[in-house]
C-alpha cells in the first residue's frame, strides 16, 4: 500500500507542474484551487482563439468564464506504451451540466513536465470517446481511460 500511495502522490505532484505549465502556455486561464472547486482545474478569464499551439476541437473559440479541466500525460510510460488520460465520473458530469471544456496536454516524462501538445475539446465531445466506466476496486472510485493518441495524431505530438 505505500508503494501505491507514493506513486499517487509523484502522479498528483507531476499533474500540479503540468497544470502549471499549461496555465503559462494559456494565459487567459485561471487555475482553480482544489479546496475551492475540485471538480475543474481552470476557468477562462477571458475569450480563448484557437491557434496552431491551441487547437480546438468542434469549437470556434473559448468564451470567458468556461470551466476547464486539465487532463495530462506523459508521452510514454517506461515501457513504451502511449499514456492514458484518466476520467473520473463525477468531475464529468460537472463539465457536460456547466459546458465545460478539457485541456487535454501531452509532456515529457521529465519532473518539469514539458509540454509536447496541447487540445481543448469539449466535454460533449469527449463523451461519446467514453465508452464505459471501470470500477475502481475497492475504496477507489470508477474511472474511464483515453489513450493520448485518441485525441492527437501522434505526428501533433512525437514529431
Amino acid at each position: 500500500m505505500a508503494i501505491e500511495a507514493d506513486t499517487r502522490a509523484r502522479n498528483k505532484i507531476a499533474g500540479e507542474r503540468a497544470e502549471q505549465n499549461v496555465a503559462e502556455a494559456v494565459s487567459p486561464l485561471e487555475l482553480v484551487p482544489d479546496d475551492v472547486a475540485a471538480d475543474i482545474d481552470a476557468v477562462a478569464t477571458a475569450t480563448i482563439d484557437p491557434s496552431e499551439q491551441l487547437p480546438m476541437v468542434g469549437l470556434c473559440l473559448l468564451e470567458r468564464g468556461t470551466l476547464v479541466e486539465i487532463k495530462s500525460v506523459i508521452v510514454r510510460y517506461d515501457g513504451g506504451s502511449r499514456g492514458r488520460f484518466y476520467f473520473r465520473p463525477e468531475q464529468h458530469s460537472v463539465l457536460l451540466e456547466e459546458g465545460g471544456v478539457y485541456l487535454f496536454a501531452v509532456c515529457e516524462a521529465d519532473p518539469e513536465r514539458e509540454i509536447l501538445g496541447l487540445k481543448v475539446v469539449p466535454a460533449s465531445v469527449v463523451d461519446d470517446a467514453l465508452l464505459s466506466w471501470i470500477d475502481g476496486g475497492e475504496g477507489r472510485s470508477r474511472f474511464a481511460q483515453l489513450a493520448w493518441s485518441r485525441i492527437f495524431s501522434p505526428e501533433e505530438v512525437e514529431s
